[in-house]
């Protein structure tokens, strides 16, 4: 999966000052699976900007979601399209953003997140800006299966090239880390989150404060519950 961070590429005009911010940030939270990124990042980067000519077309995906109740005939056709998708990138050409959207999501429910992480890597190739709902979905189930390291480093790397990302993004990282009993780094990202000038909402701090009273008791509870009165959205 580490292969998707090498993929970003930048958008033309990022803040100066949100890329110096954002650098570096997830690098310094400690105990998180040792996820590191492919050698020659320059390289592969450059690789991966593929020229489409303004009279190539938007393809259409096969529909892999046509009515069928059988499971197995379900999996080969999305299978089938992301097949399909990764053939006609392979040769330059653009997807349709809302199929392609569409079987990021389909796969991460699948459980085929290699496949989902690769979706998302083609859009980049292509030419398509992820929003930050398609590539939270992709956080988010990364985090619900285990690889918080990863997801975080995907975050950073989205952020470092001015992706956008927004509460709900850092709720899925807060929530996976909580749930893990790794309330320190929780502390750390609800700190960048508002360094960044999102505004916690009460997921955010749902998350904290349940972890917080496992972990710690009362006494932390309380801390906690003091930075909310003065920064939660309700």
């Amino acid at each position: 999966m580490a292969v998707l961070v090498n993929y970003v590429s930048p958008i033309a005009h990022p803040s100066p000052e949100t890329t110096r911010k954002t650098c570096g940030f997830f690098s310094h939270i400690r105990n998180l699976q040792p996820l590191s990124l492919s050698k020659g990042f320059s390289r592969v980067l450059a690789a991966s900007q593929i020229t489409i000519s303004p009279k190539d077309t938007v393809f259409a995906l096969p529909n892999w979601r046509r009515a069928k109740n059988d499971r197995r005939s379900k999996e080969l056709r999305l299978i089938d399209a992301f097949v399909h998708l990764e053939s006609m990138v392979g040769e330059g050409q653009k997807p349709d953003v809302a199929q392609a959207t569409q079987l990021l999501y389909d796969l991460c429910k699948a459980n085929k997140m290699r496949k989902a992480v690769r979706v998302i890597e083609m859009m980049v190739v292509s030419g398509i800006i992820p929003d930050a709902a398609s590539y939270t979905f992709l956080v988010n189930y990364l985090c619900k299966r285990g690889n918080i390291g990863y997801a975080m480093q995907l975050v950073e790397k989205m952020e470092e090239y001015g992706y956008p990302t927004n509460t709900v993004t850092y709720n899925s990282l807060v929530r996976g880390l909580c749930v893990r009993g790794n309330l320190n780094q929780s502390l750390q990202l609800l700190d960048r989150l508002i360094q960044k000038g999102l505004v916690p909402n009460v997921y955010t701090y749902s998350f904290l404060l349940e972890a917080a009273y496992k972990e710690r008791g009362a006494l932390e509870l309380g801390s906690i519950e003091q930075v909310q009165d003065k920064e939660v959205l309700l």
